[in-house]
Formats: structure tokens, C-alpha cells, sequence
């Protein structure tokens, strides 16, 4: 399925960093909205290409954004989602999460270097 708004990347880095319990939920969203900005950050970086055209990058922040059309080309949102992932788990101090968060980030980066 594609990730066609801010809301719904979110929730699929939810589902993956196990983190679905709406009543405690692990990360904050502000963590989430942080890693998603530098993931977009860190693709304009990689892949100018994605935004070619734009003056600014989108920055998500707020609970409103969640209904906000993601702005990424459709065949990488999954390297996003894995960017958010990796970098909302590098918080963590455990080492087997700081291993899951590379290869995460890894991950990213091979994806956006594919195309």
C-alpha cells in the first residue's frame, strides 16, 4: 500500500517499531515528526533529484499533518518509513536497538541509492 498521507507513514513506522498502543504509546509523536523531517532533510541531500523544481522541503510538525499529502515520490516512502524507524530507535539506549536502527538506516540509504 502506498503512503499517501503524513498520518499513514506514521502509522506504518507504529507498526513496525511495534509501538500500537495508542494508550502508551513508546515514541512521541514529536520524536516521529523529528526523524521524519530529517529523513526528508537527509533525501534532499542524497537524492536533490526528489525535489527538483521546489524552493522549500516539506516540514511536517503538528497533529493537523497527519491529514497533509505526503510530499515523496511513491516507490521510496518505504525508505522513509525505514528512515523514521531507524532514527526514532537510535533514542533508545539498548544495544540491540541501536543494531535494529542501523540496519533501518541502512536500508534507507540502499533504497534511495537503487533508482
Amino acid at each position: 500500500m502506498a503512503f499517501v498521507t503524513v498520518g499513514q507513514l506514521i502509522t506504518q513506522v507504529r507498526v513496525l517499531l511495534q509501538d500500537t498502543d495508542a494508550l502508551g504509546y513508546r515514541y512521541d509523536e514529536a520524536s516521529i515528526y523529528q526523524a521524519l523531517n530529517e529523513g526528508l532533510l537527509e533525501t534532499i541531500r542524497t537524492r536533490p533529484d526528489f525535489y527538483r523544481g521546489q524552493t522549500t522541503v516539506p516540514q511536517y510538525s503538528t497533529p493537523a499533518d497527519v491529514n497533509t499529502t505526503l510530499v515523496y515520490p511513491d516507490a521510496y516512502k518505504p525508505a522513509l518509513v525505514d528512515y523514521v524507524c531507524g532514527r526514532v530507535q537510535l533514542r533508545d539506549d539498548e544495544a540491540t536497538t541501536d543494531q535494529r536502527a542501523g540496519v533501518f538506516i541502512t536500508s534507507f540509504r540502499r533504497l534511495l541509492s537503487s533508482g
